[in-house]
């Protein structure tokens, strides 16, 4: 049985669901990767998380190489990423 971790920063994690809340009104493709996780997940609570660690990922990406975030070169990272190879 999975349990949810209890032993964190909750200040932190509450951040970080309020970031990624508040993207979703901003950025298309957050809000896509919010309502496909929403479709199959157990909560909104969840698929905030789930966002949000999404968020944290592209944000230490763009810390460890000192780039700005680019949404249009986000968009085009995926995209690549997304077709099948060859």
């Amino acid at each position: 049985m999975i349990r949810f971790r209890k032993a964190c920063d909750r200040e932190f994690r509450t951040i970080a669901q309020m970031w990624a809340k508040a993207s979703l009104s901003d950025s298309a493709w957050a809000s896509a990767c919010w309502q496909a996780v929403y479709a199959r997940s157990r909560s909104k609570s969840h698929a905030y998380r789930c966002l949000a660690n999404r968020w944290l990922a592209i944000l230490w990406k763009l810390w460890q190489t000192r780039q700005p975030y680019d949404e249009a070169h986000h968009l085009q990272q995926r995209a690549a990423r997304s077709k099948p190879r060859a």
